[in-house]
């Protein structure tokens, strides 16, 4: 049996993890303050985990217009982290996260046949709160920046 998955409404599991810079990040330090997408990676291995990363970071200041933040969690070690974050030149918040405390939090799947963690989106309210969720089904199964700030946008309307 399949473990309950994270759904839209429920309140975003906290986290705490060191940043690429050694800053502590808390995910319910936002709450209250803006949104935040939170984009769970397989590593820096995987293009289609690069190819994420730098259509936010191509996006970014989009998202900050709107109030957002960026989180990108990913079981590289901080020094991985670092070097790949400084090499391309990203901007936005990048959680090492090599004992998958947070991945397994989130639930993010882990598939053995299609070797390794799957891509998992979300994007949670100023409230603390689960707005979208996106389990991909395949490492292309990825939202593109659009779906992402039309939450953003309708969180910011309502």
């Amino acid at each position: 049996m399949k473990p309950k998955l994270i759904t839209p409404g429920e309140l975003a599991p906290d986290f705490e993890l060191e940043d690429v810079n050694g800053n502590v990040v808390r995910l319910s330090n936002f709450r209250g303050n803006k949104p935040v997408v939170l984009s769970f990676l397989r590593g820096f291995t995987w293009p289609y985990c690069r190819a994420q990363l730098a259509r936010m970071r191509d996006d970014y200041s989009d998202f900050t217009a709107r109030g957002a933040e960026i989180i990108a969690v990913g079981p590289n070690d901080k020094r991985t982290f670092q070097q790949y974050w400084a090499n391309e030149k990203i901007q936005y918040i990048g959680l090492p996260d090599p004992d998958h405390q947070v991945s397994k939090l989130y639930r993010q799947e882990v598939n053995l046949f299609k070797l390794g963690r799957m891509p998992l989106n979300c994007v949670v309210d100023i409230s603390g709160r689960i707005r979208f969720v996106h389990y991909g089904l395949s490492m292309r199964d990825v939202p593109d920046n659009k779906k992402f700030l039309d939450v953003i946008d309708q969180l910011n309307n309502s």
